[in-house]
């Protein structure tokens, strides 16, 4: 079997699922075009160049969420549980720092704000016609027929690791498809419920997420 690093930038590759009468698992046995990765051309990861800068806005902007949850859901607003409300999500921001990537210079432009708020709408759109067509396919006549399992290996080419984050997690998040494996360097593994779910990756999707982060 192929490992996930002889697929590269441009390379989907969509396998047809085995038929046989007790079940559609797909097969992982592709044929892709092999090309050694170093040929590939594909451009590093952009440094971060301030990163304490990043850090500390990271945490500022993770304070304010975390602490405006708080002060909501109490409901207490004495300056001893104010106090005490802002020393846990303090403590809190400070424990899972590892947890939250600090490259949060993207969204110190109001266009790239701008471009996420759009991308979710559009992503909720894309959700809600997912739906619908997977809906489609579990209440027609030959479901046994039109969900065909499919496998697409391909490289992103997103290249920090929120983007690849938010690629991957758009992915699972919209229905008939699921980011298996993804790594640093972009190889993506996607189960496709069939072949129409998962024939437009990486895709629109992509460049959308390409034009948050400036990949594009």
């Amino acid at each position: 079997m192929p490992s996930l690093s002889d697929f590269i930038d441009g390379q989907a590759i969509v396998n047809k699922a085995s038929r046989n009468p007790h079940g559609r698992m797909p097969d992982m046995n592709l044929l892709p075009h092999v090309l050694d990765d170093r040929k590939s051309g594909q451009p590093p990861a952009p440094e971060i160049k301030h990163p304490r800068l990043d850090k500390a806005i990271s945490f500022v902007l993770r304070f304010g969420a975390i602490y405006t949850l708080w002060m909501l859901l109490s409901g207490f607003f004495d300056p001893f549980h104010l106090s005490l409300g802002a020393a846990c999500s303090a403590f809190v921001v400070l424990i899972s720092a590892d947890l939250f990537p600090p490259e949060v210079r993207h969204f110190r432009r109001i266009k790239a704000v701008l471009g996420m708020v759009t991308y979710l709408v559009w992503f909720l759109g894309e959700i809600v016609k997912a739906n619908v067509w997977v809906f489609y396919l579990v209440v027609h006549p030959r479901m046994g027929q039109m969900i065909d399992p499919v496998i697409v290996r391909f490289r992103s080419k997103l290249r920090s690791k929120l983007a690849l984050t938010l690629f991957a997690n758009s992915i699972t998040l919209t229905p008939g498809t699921i980011t298996v494996s993804v790594d640093e360097r972009g190889f993506f593994v996607v189960h496709g419920i069939d072949r129409k779910s998962a024939e437009g990756l990486p895709g629109v999707m992509e460049e959308k997420i390409a034009r948050i982060f400036g990949e594009g």
